[in-house]
């Protein structure tokens, strides 16, 4: 391919006074004028350039083409087989950096990778640095990556769903040293960020790589597909406050840029409404919200007041926490209460039984929430030590697993709960102590260590530890429904987790939620899904698996957190209302979960009532 050369390099005095790019300091704020500035390329038309008084190096386009972009001005447009190179007059250095550019997907249903840049180092390694929807498969597939250098293991990525024909702006920083990070983020929202230590003291070897991957030395023909605008490299990283400001201030459009990515929220909801009554003409729908406070606990009239508003915004069931690793918030004889709570309760007064009272008398279901394998404090130091996972118990010993058992079975048997939830029913990581090698040794015959090593290879070794997790979570699952059921039939149990398709590989944690609703141990699997942008393909592919499809309910989230020294905020009622909607549409029979109460405000109660929730329901089991 013959490539056509176009002159970049600009007077940064005169964009920054003038804007003739649409670049400003305030598009980017606190930077250094000659110093930060490492490249700002807006794909304009050339004679726009020429008119301007830029002048310089080289975009080189090898069978790409500008085009007019309904985000505003032209963009760039990548087709299959088609790139660009770009050459800052400035090196890019591996030590810390900003990369930030908007783009529109238009690969449609391709599932294939798609490579937004790559950019070989000088590092004497051959190492390079890539943005890519998808990288390193068949794993890495429908996964953004920001790899800063392969070289050094300096990389973050996240399974994340791309919305074709609607534009994003995606920002990756980094810095190196001791402290060194690599942060990922999508319209200003941070998704994925991995801290390690690198060296990072090399620039760049070659050009910059649009819409391939040629600038790596993992070069599978990945082309972006994809339209580019709005180009900016920077020599130092961002923070988080920096590049929201950048988010807000450079979305030129925000009809076709922002509003495009709410498309899929709006084609769900115009899906027709299908709704399931029983015979007596009764809406049959399970509204599901989670509460990992301890608050209800508090007293009669704390378990009202949050009662009476679960009830206001059209729930009709309520999860509350009551074990969160150190200790009960219930009295119980096989496990202390947790501190916090223990001074608070005055004597005598059982608040889990209050509150399962209170709320049959208001239509709500109480299914109370463990968080199995959990472990906060120094509660139960005898089922763990050195090599357990952080901020977990040891579901390898047989002691622990009998007795987080025994403790929901209690529960069961004493109160009339109408379900019980299972949160952390997982290995929170792989245990590495001394009884969990021998263990692995006793179970397996195999030799622990020289498995660990090769747990990230597809292959025997990784089977054998994915058995052996699986064994002991499922030994806690199995053991509590069986006796559990036999108490009381109709109890609804569920799990909280990520639910991966058959065709993917799951975590090595041991939760097996698909599995374990298709033997039928457990009713429900809540999908765990707080991001704005719902995975719904996934939750498609997870109905196909399932016998009953209705088994898995989407937990939204309805808080979020703008950046990270923020505290958590409330998502608009308006937002939430129609993500309950979307769930009614697109899934009638499953349901609708709701992450968290303590987000729970006015505005989302009146908007959930006023809209999807108007017409009281009854959980869908219970038809």
């Amino acid at each position: 391919m013959h490539g056509r050369m176009y002159p970049i390099i600009f007077s940064l005095s005169m964009i920054m006074a003038v804007g003739i790019l649409g670049y400003s300091k305030e598009g980017f704020p606190g930077l250094t004028e000659g110093e930060d500035v490492i490249l700002s390329e807006h794909f304009d038309p050339i004679q726009n350039r020429q008119a301007a008084g830029a002048q310089g190096s080289g975009l080189e386009l090898h069978d790409a083409m500008f085009t007019p972009s309904d985000k505003g001005g032209q963009a760039l447009q990548l087709d299959a087989g088609t790139y660009a190179t770009i050459n800052p007059s400035k090196r890019i250095s591996a030590k810390a950096g900003t990369i930030s550019f908007w783009t529109k997907p238009i690969w449609g249903e391709d599932k294939g990778s798609h490579t937004f840049l790559t950019m070989p180092w000088a590092d004497g390694k051959k190492s390079y640095m890539a943005i890519s929807f998808g990288w390193w498969e068949p794993q890495g597939l429908q996964r953004l990556y920001f790899i800063v250098s392969n070289q050094e293991g300096m990389h973050c990525a996240v399974p994340y769903k791309i919305d074709p024909d609607a534009w994003i702006m995606i920002t990756a920083v980094w810095k190196s040293g001791n402290d060194g990070y690599c942060k990922l983020f999508i319209n200003g929202t941070k998704i994925v960020e991995q801290t390690k230590s690198f060296s990072g003291e090399y620039t760049n070897a070659g050009p910059i790589y649009l819409g391939s991957d040629r600038g790596a030395t993992d070069q599978r023909g990945r082309s972006a597909v994809a339209l580019f605008d709005d180009l900016t490299i920077l020599g130092r990283p961002l923070s988080t406050e920096e590049v929201i400001k950048s988010y807000k201030n450079d979305e030129k459009n925000l009809q076709t840029a922002s509003g495009g990515k709410w498309k899929w929220l709006e084609q769900g909801i115009s899906i027709p409404l299908e709704q399931k009554r029983n015979g007596q003409g009764k809406l049959l729908e399970s509204r599901v919200i989670f509460d990992e406070d301890m608050h209800w606990a508090f007293s009669k009239k704390a378990a009202d007041d949050i009662l009476t508003k679960v009830k206001a915004a059209g729930f009709n069931v309520y999860i509350p926490c009551v074990w969160h690793g150190n200790g009960t918030y219930y009295p119980t004889s096989l496990a202390p209460m947790d501190p916090k709570l223990a001074s608070i309760i005055p004597g005598g007064y059982d608040p889990l039984a209050y509150l399962i009272q209170k709320a049959h008398s208001m239509g709500i279901e109480i299914h109370p929430w463990f968080t199995v394998a959990l472990r906060q404090g120094t509660l139960l130091p005898k089922f763990y030590e050195e090599g357990v996972p952080q901020d977990a118990y040891d579901v390898h010993k047989p002691e622990f697993r009998k007795f987080i058992t025994d403790l929901m079975l209690d529960l069961v048997q004493r109160y009339d709960a109408d379900g019980i939830n299972l949160d952390y029913i997982r290995t929170v990581g792989i245990c590495t102590s001394d009884d969990c090698q021998k263990d692995y040794l006793e179970k397996t015959g195999n030799n622990f260590k020289l498995d660990y090593a090769l747990r990230g290879v597809l292959g025997p070794a990784r089977d054998r530890i994915e058995r052996w997790q699986d064994d002991a979570v499922t030994d806690i699952v199995q053991s509590f429904v069986t006796n559990a059921r036999k108490m009381k039939p109709k109890l609804i149990i569920s799990v909280d987790g990520h639910p991966k398709p058959p065709d993917e590989k799951r975590a090595l944690e041991g939760r097996d939620e698909l599995r374990w609703a298709n033997e039928g141990l457990i009713d429900v699997i809540f999908d765990m899904d707080y991001k704005e942008r719902i995975d719904f393909e996934t939750v498609d592919r997870l109905r196909k698996a399932l016998k009953q499809p209705e088994k898995v309910i989407v937990m939204f989230g309805n808080y979020d957190k703008p950046d990270e020294k923020s505290s958590v905020i409330p998502r608009p009622g308006a937002l939430v209302a129609k993500y309950a909607a979307f769930a009614q549409h697109k899934w009638p029979n499953n349901g609708v979960g709701l992450y968290i109460y303590s987000m729970l405000n006015d505005e989302q109660v009146i908007a959930l009532k006023k809209g999807p929730f108007a017409e009281d329901a009854l959980p869908r089991w219970r038809g």
